[in-house]
């Protein structure tokens, strides 16, 4: 791996004496990690807190989004800033310029605050132009956060930090970090986390066990006592109690707290969870420490609940039930995921902004800014949805649980046009049903429907984010893997080729389509060949529907198309390329077969005969479009990162203490 030149001089050590890695060997327990900008040392026992080299995408992903939102924090509080300066400069020189005793009509005012508001606009555009927010997002990091005049920098909570790996890192290749807060429940990862934060040169950045979180010697009447000292903190505390601390929000005075309240902390800009398992137990306690505008990083690795394998434990931890073997399970678990964190969020009266949600390896991840928000939070009805499966082939439907003909139409009007010009309602009106949609069963199969949900239904990504972040790495690649304007990455990422790849494969989904067909399932309902997948595309656009892939699954089919238009596209394959015809059991025939619906002794039509016999109403035409297809040169759904890869055994109790005791008797 390639490392930057303030990388190589960086002088690290082992102890708290002047040893240097290169001088001391690891003891005969432990090993030796690079990762990054970080050297880390592990215990070599699987019973211990332990080193997953599969994460590693994980990390470097986080580091650059983090290191993105940086910089849009900064970005965001100096124009909120110069807007309320500009806004005070105009209105004082209007004061001095308008006449004692004149008045002015409600049109006339209603022009004049028009054009107020354009010139402030105007001028803190041209204002933006010229600052240099790569290095103002630097400066961040040094900032008093009692000072007013300053835009204060991040302040990021590892809430199951184990090692402290990402949290290290975060310190060095994340500009704009003022303050990271190490948390591990157990003493054993926090006391490697020390021993590698002297070992990696940090000594000096590391902040005093006995320095309080608050300051306390401040004047209680001020809200300057509430920030936390710069620095890394290492702590051995329960993550969700950390984050009940640090709950109370920024405007609550100490002077208005009792006793008890005076030990809550100052609420964080980024909090990453990543947890063994399920991030559930944790969200509510997130949701409340999260600043208004904060980044919450959320790592999921129990997919055999949200993936349908446990429906049962799914809905006891999200309140949503998944759609078993579903070929879209992938996605519907980053939805069930975004669900359960929304409804969190509207119980404090706040809404989720998703910016990223992607599925790597053998878990899902999301990035999402929280806002206190009271109006999202009156339409989260329209961003949350049903999922009617069928039970006998892959169509499906997604109905929203409410609707509103003016918020719809605000929030998309392409999607939701008022042609008629009318007046919209304003009214919140319960969702519909297939029933209502003409489908009282499955249009193809005559089957019923199986319901899964609740699942988030809005975008998953920001791509004003995510095309950012491929014009980062794709800067980045030809500068030694740093970002030519000393933006994110600052550190060469091991995994960025991987990860231009996701992005890339991410910026080209359908933005306002849930879940997907997979063209695999579609031609197997059939016994049909499988169809190529730029012809089959090809098809859909040809006749008026939008397409597109889903990052985590090579054969997705992400569609408008209604599910009546695209079997049409695999009738019409089917026409030119007959299936094979599946052969029959006898019970089978005489609709004896375990779960058939046909009464005994009366034959029924299999599920390919249902499908293919079905009238046709859409013209299909394969006909590739010129310049279709053509792709982004970009590394979509990378391989398996290694050899019997997966999620490592949970640490256990037991030997932690003595792995310790071996590593102080091997120094």
């Amino acid at each position: 791996m390639s490392t930057t030149k303030d990388n190589e001089t960086a002088t690290a050590t082992t102890t708290t004496t002047t040893t240097t890695t290169t001088a001391a060997a690891p003891p005969t327990t432990h090993q030796l990690i690079t990762e990054g900008s970080i050297t880390m040392l592990y215990p070599q026992s699987e019973n211990s807190v332990f080193y997953n080299p599969v994460q590693i995408q994980n990390r470097d992903l986080s580091i650059l989004m983090i290191g993105m939102y940086a910089q849009r924090r900064v970005e965001k509080r100096w124009e909120q800033r110069r807007r309320k300066e500009v806004r005070r400069e105009l209105i004082e020189a209007n004061a001095r310029t308008t006449t004692t005793g004149e008045t002015m009509t409600k049109e006339e005012r209603k022009e004049r605050n028009a054009r107020l508001e354009k010139e402030i606009e105007e001028r803190v555009r041209n204002d933006k132009a010229s600052v240099d927010f790569v290095a103002l997002t630097k400066q961040s990091a040094r900032n008093d956060a009692a000072d007013e005049s300053s835009i204060p920098g991040l302040t990021v909570l590892d809430a199951l930090a184990a090692s402290g790996l990402r949290s290290l890192r975060y310190w060095k290749e994340v500009p704009g970090v003022r303050t990271v807060v190490v948390n591990d429940l157990d003493p054993v990862a926090i006391e490697l986390a020390q021993q590698n934060v002297l070992r990696n040169g940090l000594v000096d950045s590391l902040v005093p066990v006995d320095t309080p979180q608050n300051d306390t010697s401040a004047d209680i009447h001020e809200p300057s006592s509430l920030r936390r000292p710069a620095g890394i903190v290492l702590q051995v505390g329960d993550a969700a109690h950390e984050m009940y601390l640090s709950r109370l929000p920024p405007d609550s005075y100490p002077s208005q707290r009792s006793v008890a309240q005076r030990l809550q902390k100052p609420q964080y800009d980024v909090i990453d969870l990543d947890p063994y398992g399920s991030a559930s137990p944790f969200l509510d306690a997130a949701i409340q420490s999260i600043a208004s505008g904060g980044m919450l990083a959320i790592t999921c690795t129990d997919m055999a609940a949200l993936g349908g394998s446990h429906p049962e434990t799914c809905y006891g931890r999200y309140a949503s039930f998944p759609v078993q073997r579903a070929g879209y399970l992938q996605e519907l678990a980053l939805r069930i995921l975004l669900y359960q964190l929304s409804v969190v969020a509207g119980r404090y009266g706040r809404s989720i902004r998703p910016v990223l949600s992607v599925g790597m390896a053998f878990y899902c991840r999301v990035f999402v800014e929280v806002y206190d928000d009271k109006a999202g939070v009156n339409n989260l009805s329209l961003m949350h949805g049903h999922l009617f499966q069928s039970t006998q082939c892959s169509s499906f439907h997604v109905t929203p649980i409410g609707t509103n003909e003016l918020v719809n139409h605000q929030l998309d009007p392409e999607k939701y046009p008022n042609s008629s010009n009318r007046k919209l309602s304003n009214v919140y009106k319960n969702g519909r049903g297939p029933c209502d949609l003409g489908e009282p069963v499955c249009r193809e199969t005559g089957a019923s429907y199986k319901i899964g949900g609740p699942l988030w239904i809005g975008p998953l990504h920001d791509f004003d984010v995510v095309n950012d972040a491929i014009a980062r790495l794709e800067a980045a690649q030809n500068n030694e893997g740093v970002e030519p304007s000393g933006a994110s990455p600052v550190f060469p990422l091991h995994t960025a080729t991987t990860l231009h790849g996701l992005l890339v494969s991410v910026s080209e989904e359908l933005p306002d389509v849930p879940l997907f067909h997979t063209l695999t399932a579609l031609c197997s309902a059939v016994n049909s060949c499988t169809i190529p997948m730029l012809s089959f595309r090809a098809a859909l656009v040809n006749a008026g529907y939008r397409v597109s892939a889903y990052h985590k699954e090579p054969q997705a089919v992400k569609t408008d198309a209604p599910n009546h238009v695209v079997w049409d596209v695999v009738r019409a394959w089917c026409k030119d390329h007959p299936p094979n015809i599946r052969k029959e059991s006898k019970r089978h025939k005489k609709g004896e077969e375990p779960g058939s619906n046909a009464p005994p002794n009366q034959p029924h039509l299999d599920i390919a005969t249902k499908i293919l016999s079905n009238e046709m109403k859409t013209e299909v035409d394969f006909t590739i479009p010129k310049g279709f297809g053509v792709k982004r040169k970009a590394r979509r759904y990378a391989g398996n990162p290694e050899a019997h890869w997966g999620p490592k055994k949970a640490a256990s109790g037991k030997n932690k203490r003595k792995l310790v005791d071996d590593h102080e008797a091997d120094r």
